[in-house]
């Protein structure tokens, strides 16, 4: 499973709506399995985003899930996944990522508290000891993975590096597929160099690395998911169809 980023423009923008749906357009036509539609030029963000944020992301999505035929996902950041959650549930969108789903998380917004008891009717990406922010519980990497699949049931399971565009450590991965049944998923870093991460994991969601400056590199993106499903073998296939 591929799934491409939708970096929205800062809420506000006049050109937010065109840019999302050529975005989505270039991701599926290079042959991405799902795109997730995220506000990451929103910075900084606040802990679970305030109204306008969230009514921009509405409108966004919307236009994009009318627009392609893949399945749509949801990043509302920097954690305000039951809004994303009534968003997808409204939009057409069927999942949603969420950065602290069972963690807690010391993070440049704040504290990040855990948002599984209330997300309802969608499929949950869920990060364990999420990028830019200390997890401070469940302490290790392993506890965090067994909390998220066996208390409160998401779709997948994320894990990152510390920062946007760093992959993760291929331990950390292994770790994870080792404290879970579910899906393991790369969220942040994958790129042509890191490919080979993709033997451990059953999937990706990729940015950065199909970006020239703030669009969607058709032949980047081409060619990323052509060497990617290449070394892509998913022992647990993640469906995020409704």
């Amino acid at each position: 499973m591929l799934i491409g980023v939708v970096h929205l423009l800062p809420t506000g923008s006049p050109q937010r709506l065109e840019h999302a749906v050529r975005s989505a357009k270039r991701l599926e036509e290079a042959g991405f399995d799902a795109v997730i539609v995220e506000n990451y030029y929103d910075m900084p963000f606040k802990p679970k985003a305030d109204f306008e944020a969230a009514v921009a992301m509405a409108v966004a999505a919307r236009e994009v899930a009318r627009e392609v035929s893949l399945p749509v996902g949801i990043n509302l950041l920097r954690n305000a996944c039951v809004k994303a959650s009534i968003i997808a549930r409204h939009v057409g969108a069927t999942f949603i990522r969420c950065n602290a789903y069972t963690d807690i998380v010391l993070s440049e917004s704040g504290i990040l508290t855990p948002q599984a008891p209330y997300i309802k009717g969608v499929k949950v990406l869920a990060d364990v000891h999420v990028k830019h922010g200390e997890s401070i519980y469940p302490r290790t990497l392993a506890e965090a993975v067994e909390a998220a699949s066996t208390r409160a049931a998401p779709a997948a399971i994320v894990v990152t590096g510390r920062k946007t565009g760093e992959a993760p450590d291929p331990v950390d991965l292994a770790t994870a597929r080792a404290y879970t049944d579910l899906p393991v998923l790369v969220g942040s870093g994958i790129c042509f160099q890191t490919l080979p991460l993709l033997k451990i994991a059953d999937g990706a969601i990729v940015g950065t690395c199909v970006k020239d400056g703030a669009e969607i590199d058709p032949e980047k993106a081409r060619r990323l998911v052509r060497e990617a499903k290449a070394v892509l073998k998913p022992k647990r296939p993640l469906q995020l169809k409704s």
